[in-house]
């Protein structure tokens, strides 16, 4: 199967004094961009209470694009399960299927980041196993009518939901630790993956990843899943073009690195692919404003020393995905907003819809003589 491309509507809104709604018209001009130059689909990321990710409702945003697009595939996620009780998001997905019929995926998550929890009242140390139950709820109320349960989390009589789906969404799960896409691989499921510590991340640790998924899929009594990556890209015609928004990258990472601060080690591949421990108590975000981190890599030898990011010319970009296609990548997520104006980030994506896109073609049929 040809690599697929994506984009993201990442709500980066970081220090910008614009309003929240200037950052909404963006996006939407993001996801316009994304059906007019050919990418397969769009993911919409949502999160809670900080200026990171500034989509609290990507359920919601996903039925503002489906209006406005009619073949672009849209991926609401990550939902965070075990924020919301499962009939209710089961429902929700359903309606968006009924807007967008066939057009719709959803990536979920157990969450991997403790303050949101802290604010809802969810134990921390129940996620793992409340996303256990939800994630089985949703699955048999989208196809069972008169649906009891009876778990630790979720108990509720003979339910059904209306409407059902008339096409059952494809179900990502994100992770990014070799723990965490075992599982997935075991379960069957696609998985949508990104650098466990935002970006920067050095040459080989993604093979590593890619082999534990790769091993337990095939231990496994299920089919191997998709994989979805992300990277941050941004194309130019020299390598110096292409690092036109370094600084910008950066900025952006090092509210990343804040979210995930004092999580692991990240000195070594198998630190950096542990799964994350949040630390308790914490205080990194003050008026829904992160503090970022402080980092400051290289740009020096990018391409040469980093698989993530991904900033250089069309030719070199061809080289590394195509690397991906060969591990066994099916779809790849270009973030490409970070904080810029939104006609470069549209420019960006033309760009690369002309120069990388055709190298990945599917092959025309043969047709007899």
């Amino acid at each position: 199967m040809t690599l697929k491309f994506w984009v993201t509507a990442p709500f980066f809104l970081g220090d910008s004094p614009r309003p929240w709604g200037a950052l909404l018209s963006d996006m939407l001009d993001l996801a316009q961009a994304a059906e007019d130059l050919g990418f397969e689909g769009i993911s919409m990321p949502e999160n809670h209470f900080q200026n990171y990710v500034t989509n609290p409702s990507s359920l919601n945003f996903c039925a503002v694009v489906s209006q406005r697009t009619t073949r672009l595939r849209l991926q609401p996620g990550v939902i965070v399960l075990p924020y919301y009780h499962p009939l209710l998001i089961a429902s929700e997905i359903s309606m968006l299927e009924a807007l967008a019929p066939g057009r719709v995926e959803i990536g979920i998550a157990r969450g991997g980041s403790r303050p949101q929890f802290d604010r809802i009242g969810v134990p921390f140390d129940e996620v793992r196993e409340r996303y256990e139950e939800s994630l089985d709820i949703i699955q048999r109320a989208w196809t069972e009518d008169d649906l009891s349960y009876d778990g630790r989390f979720y108990s509720f009589p003979e339910t059904t939901i209306v409407p059902k789906p008339a096409s059952i969404p494809d179900l990502w799960v994100a992770a990014q630790s070799v723990e965490g896409v075992r599982k997935v691989a075991e379960d069957g499921l696609n998985l949508l993956t990104m650098p466990n510590y935002g970006n920067f991340e050095p040459h080989g640790d993604f093979p590593m990843l890619l082999q534990a998924f790769n091993e337990a899929a095939e231990a496994s009594d299920k089919p191997r899943g998709g994989v979805m990556v992300l990277r941050h890209v941004w194309l130019g015609q020299t390598e110096k073009d292409s690092q036109k928004y370094f600084d910008n990258l950066v900025y952006h990472w090092n509210h990343y690195s804040a979210v995930v601060k004092n999580s692991g080690r990240t000195d070594t591949a198998e630190g950096r692919l542990t799964r994350r421990v949040d630390d308790v108590g914490r205080q990194f975000i003050k008026g829904g404003i992160i503090t970022p981190e402080k980092n400051s890599p290289s740009r020096d030898d990018l391409f040469e020393n980093f698989d993530d990011p991904i900033m250089t010319t069309p030719d070199r970009m061809i080289e590394r995905v195509k690397g991906y296609e060969q591990l066994g990548v099916t779809r790849l997520t270009v973030h490409q907003a970070w904080g810029q104006p939104i006609g470069d980030v549209i420019e960006n994506m033309a760009f690369m819809a002309r120069e990388v896109l055709p190298a990945f073609a599917e092959e025309p049929a043969s047709v007899p003589a």
